[in-house]
């Protein structure tokens, strides 16, 4: 598991030292803070979009806007006035599915955050968070919560007994999640997660808690048996249920403010067959395809800086079956735009490409981590044995 930008044991340090505070991050302002400031610098794009938005009840027509929730926080004008108002709720029990394109992929640190519009510290409404590589097939962040009882309609929980929920930080403030929390899940591709859903938490006592020993010392990348006496007490004397505010009416349940993405599939390009402007394939030829992945600068013009020699050669996936590189990697100037490209190989065979297929994706990381994708046209011949996808 990677490194967290805030780990357990940096809000264990601090812990003793706070008064009837919890096991996790803080108010922002704390040393053991997780949240993400809405013009943190590590947020790199927003939602692009929304689907299946299914309000709950006990919310007004006013606050059932789902474009409200897309682009930077308090920004449905489009001039940033940052209005607590400029949100979606969700509605007691309600959801929304937002959507990402490029995708979140799984990086360094946490990989989005989750903006909600609460006037302060303690008035938290939160929400379930899921992902999906599809749109179809979702997966639920375990959610952790030490609030021990029921919450009144204007009651009060404190964010260091809240993790993995959004709503646990005042409006300005995103609540960061890491993707590598749901690693070894089949039914979610972490370098790919084009899509969040968010269901409102219902504060009457039935919203299922995640919190156990085992939950909490995995979220932590650490064994049970390095948890503080103190911790393990705190856990032990959880609730079986989240708590929020309940029962709350006219915006009732989570209010959408916007999702920032940190960690973001990058968009690269390919030359699939160099030689040939037609990029074409024969898909039942046992030949290799040759395929250049081309580097970029901004300094000429281009989008973004890419170095394709820092291309980690193992990782790469290529054509419908994600067929392995072959070849040697090979130093190139595809382009002839002065840059060192990089070429690979794949077998024909394993990649998936059959007749009439118009283009092929390539995916794969850099050395250093950073996950990235390419698309380009391909040429192949008419079907003429029902071969076609």
């Amino acid at each position: 598991m990677k490194n967290k930008q805030f780990s357990l044991a940096v809000i264990l340090m601090v812990l003793p030292v706070w008064a009837l505070a919890g096991i996790f991050g803080a108010a922002p302002g704390s040393q053991s803070s997780t949240a993400v400031p809405a013009n943190d610098a590590s947020i790199v794009d927003w939602a692009a979009g929304y689907q299946n938005y299914a309000p709950g009840t006990d919310v007004d027509l006013t606050f059932q806007t789902p474009q409200k929730a897309l682009g930077v926080p308090g920004n449905s004008n489009g001039i940033s006035e940052g209005s607590v108002f400029d949100i979606v709720s969700l509605g007691r029990g309600g959801s929304i599915v937002l959507s990402f394109d490029p995708p979140i992929v799984d990086g360094a640190g946490y990989d989005f955050a989750v903006f909600e519009n609460s006037f302060s510290n303690t008035f938290l409404e939160l929400a379930k968070v899921e992902v999906s590589s599809d749109g179809v097939n979702f997966v639920q962040f375990l959610a952790f919560s030490l609030v021990p009882a029921p919450v009144g309609v204007f009651g009060s929980s404190d964010p260091s007994d809240i993790e993995q929920l959004a709503g646990k930080y005042r409006a300005g403030y995103g609540t960061p999640f890491d993707l590598s929390q749901l690693s070894g899940n089949p039914l979610v591709d972490l370098n790919n997660v084009a899509y969040v859903r968010l269901i409102d938490v219902v504060g009457d006592g039935l919203a299922d808690n995640s919190i156990s020993l085992q939950a909490v010392a995995d979220w932590a990348g650490i064994a049970v048996a390095q948890l503080p006496a103190y911790v393990v007490d705190a856990i032990n004397a959880a609730p079986a249920a989240v708590y929020d505010p309940y029962p709350t009416i006219s915006s009732a349940g989570f209010d959408l403010d916007a999702i920032g993405v940190i960690n973001q599939l990058l968009l690269v390009q390919m030359d699939v067959v160099p030689a040939d402007p037609n990029n074409t394939i024969d898909p039942d030829s046992t030949a290799v395809i040759p395929v250049a992945v081309l580097s970029s600068s901004v300094a000429d013009g281009d989008a973004q800086n890419f170095d394709a020699t820092q291309i980690n050669p193992a990782s790469l996936r290529f054509g419908y079956t994600d067929a392995a590189n072959v070849s040697t990697p090979s130093a190139v100037d595809a382009d002839g735009d002065g840059l060192t490209d990089m070429s690979f190989g794949f077998r024909t065979q394993d990649t998936g490409i059959a007749c009439e297929d118009i283009s092929t994706v390539l995916l794969g990381e850099t050395l250093g981590g950073e996950a990235f994708s390419a698309t380009d046209f391909i040429s192949t011949g008419e079907c003429d044995d029902g071969a076609c996808h």
